[in-house]
């Protein structure tokens, strides 16, 4: 990381200390699409009707984003974000701010699209690469797409580009394989590499490989002990020890926030509890409480995720124990342990990471309809919930069709609201009492039949031979 990096960074940081802000953002998580490529195991970003998937912020929103929360990073995900067709507006304008700008991509695009942009120190792309070449492509369901994301990597780092790695490591792999891979990722040129265990979104299709935080702590202890000195980390020191249990960290989901189409993501990128319509108004409406793994959260009791607890680790850093715990960790980055070493070496090989016979359609909601009265509340969340088109019918006998992003209930049912984007692109806030009737008319993303489909057409085709195998599940109608 360049120096001129850290210090920004450091400066940054200080600087809201001294204004005895406890609560202040320090990456953002931009996603202008949800529009992907790829369709992997472990994620349910994608999954979205057709209309929202089609959509995406204008570059004008972006810097308004960025300049509302004035975070000196930004991180833009996806989706896969070379398929906004002003990408290279977006970073020219965030690096014209002189923002530190990592441009998350799975570089199946690339390499045929690095002319569009100019290599800086303010232009970083992380490569989302999950391990070695098996578990990487059937991690992102697509054969061979391990080469095409190395090929570009060798191609941005001859260019000029700053690279690095961003790998998500589930239940299924070796720890000998991914410090192989780590060892693969120096060779390749990249400057330092993130890594975080998978994240359990509820409708990702692959619901056998996500792992919990004691068995997260071990296998992080094994990945990341006995290191090769070679290996170059883009993450606080401080996070990779909280990976491996040497460390507690507090999960501070405001540190970094995401903006997308919808607006400002509450509570954080990993958890979809609504949105606000500015990041004062996400600080100010925000329950935070109600998160992180000490608020007894199901949802975030087995979340160890760089979203939630890399600006924790940046935070401690820049306290009077965390200076001196931050260099120790620097200057002493082998964290030898000769157990670990026995466990990696008498290691077994584990099955790969999608058992083909494990995934199975979801329950769909398609086709049901609720009706006013005492089951309205449980079916807006039911509604909110669905990854498919509703339509509201309300008292009036007018029908809204679309996708409901935001639900607010409250003591007071006159002052309950949900919001739902139309078709057309249109923020539409509708009164709880207004609504007479939900119907669930649109196509559930999640149920899961296309992947179904999928699995048993993958595995035909391995079996017989096949090679170079591409079947990406249908996600947009």
């Amino acid at each position: 990381m360049p120096v001129s990096q850290m210090w920004t960074v450091a400066t940054y940081v200080l600087r809201q200390k001294l204004k005895g802000r406890k609560r202040y953002p320090l990456v953002l998580m931009l996603e202008p699409l949800y529009r992907c490529n790829l369709a992997c195991a472990g994620c349910g970003k994608i999954q979205y009707p057709g209309h929202i998937l089609k959509r995406e912020l204008t570059p004008e929103e972006c810097f308004r984003a960025v300049d509302e929360c004035g975070v000196p990073t930004v991180a833009i995900p996806g989706g896969e974000p070379l398929m906004h067709p002003r990408i290279d507006e977006i970073v020219a304008g965030l690096v014209a701010r002189k923002k530190y700008v990592y441009m998350c991509t799975n570089a199946l695009l690339l390499k045929e699209k690095l002319h569009l942009f100019t290599p800086s120190k303010y232009l970083t792309f992380s490569v989302h690469m999950d391990g070695e070449k098996e578990h990487h492509d059937l991690s992102v369901c697509k054969e061979g797409g391990y080469e095409i994301a190395l090929e570009a990597i060798r191609e941005a780092v001859k260019r000029g580009f700053r690279v690095t790695t961003n790998t998500t490591v589930f239940d299924g792999v070796s720890s000998k394989s991914v410090r192989a891979f780590f060892t693969e990722m120096m060779d390749a040129g990249v400057e330092g590499m993130m890594i975080s265990p998978g994240y359990s979104y509820d409708k990702a299709p692959d619901q056998q490989h996500f792992t919990g935080r004691e068995l997260n702590q071990s296998m992080f202890r094994k990945i990341l002990s006995n290191r090769d000195p070679r290996w170059q980390f883009n993450m606080s020191p401080l996070f990779l020890e909280f990976l491996m249990g040497k460390r507690n960290l507090e999960c501070t989901p405001w540190g970094m926030p995401a903006y997308s189409i919808f607006g400002w993501q509450k509570p954080c990128y990993l958890l979809q509890d609504g949105y606000a319509d500015s990041y004062q108004e996400l600080l100010d409406s925000t329950e935070w409480s109600h998160y992180g793994y000490e608020s007894g959260n199901s949802k975030c009791a087995n979340c160890m995720l760089h979203s939630g607890y890399e600006a924790s680790a940046v935070d401690y850093t820049f306290s009077f124990k965390g200076v001196f715990a931050a260099a120790r960790a620097m200057l002493l980055s082998r964290y030898r342990d000769p157990e670990a070493a026995r466990q990696v070496a008498a290691e077994k090989p584990k099955s790969s990471l999608i058992q083909i016979d494990a995934i199975a359609p979801r329950h769909t909601l398609k086709g049901t309809e609720v009706a006013v009265g005492g089951k309205l509340p449980d079916g807006i969340e039911q509604a909110f919930d669905y990854r498919g088109d509703v339509t509201v019918t309300l008292a009036s006998g007018e029908r809204i069709e679309g996708y409901i992003f935001d639900r607010e209930s409250k003591a007071d049912p006159t002052a309950s609201t949900l919001r739902i984007m139309t078709k057309p692109g249109e923020k539409v806030a509708i009164k709880y009492a207004d609504v007479a009737q939900i119907s669930f008319s649109g196509r559930d993303m999640a149920d899961g039949r296309s992947w179904e489909a999928w699995i048993r057409k993958y595995a035909e085709r391995k079996a017989a031979g096949e090679k170079n195998i591409e079947l990406v599940p249908e996600t947009i109608d």
